[in-house]
């Protein structure tokens, strides 16, 4: 399924992950307690109806990195979060549904099966500034089985 998508500044925390899917799944697991202990110790709750959590994977270099993120308005927020835009454009999403540990099943499936079978191209990290995000909201329930993550893949302009 496809979305158009407008502008989303993002600010959180980001942390150094391998190309090892189960380590990255304690570090990013790891990563989103300390994110969320950091949002509740500086009181930056989001609408309880209508709230958004984005985990944004991006490289550089030949480094991989993962950030936890709120939207950001303008709100004052903790000298240790960084910014990160989600530009504009045309993305193609996908839904995890059930436990997070299967989460990693998930992406393989997308980029291994669907994407292929689907004959997209998604836009290269270096364009947009990430590989994937992952945008979590009120159908999340932590290791439910019914609980909903939507993963985001930008898509490349010479597909449309």
């Amino acid at each position: 399924m496809t979305s158009q998508l407008e502008n989303i500044m993002t600010c959180g925390l980001f942390v150094e992950i391998t190309t090892s899917q189960s380590r990255n799944f304690i570090i990013i697991q790891d990563h989103w307690v300390k994110f969320n202990a950091e949002l509740k110790r500086y009181n930056l709750k989001q609408n309880i109806e209508n709230w958004e959590k984005y985990g944004i994977t991006y490289k550089i270099n030949e480094k991989y990195f993962y950030m936890t993120s709120i939207p950001y308005f303008g709100q004052i927020i903790p000298n240790n979060f960084v910014y990160k835009e989600i530009p504009k454009g045309e993305y193609v999403f996908f839904s995890h549904t059930g436990k997070m540990e299967e989460i990693k099943n998930t992406i393989y499936n997308i980029y291994k099966k669907l994407l292929p079978n689907l004959g997209l191209n998604i836009e290269h990290y270096s364009i947009v500034g990430f590989i994937h995000f992952e945008k979590y909201d009120f159908r999340f329930q932590w290791n439910k089985p019914n609980s909903i993550v939507e993963i985001y893949l930008p898509l490349n302009m010479l597909t449309k």
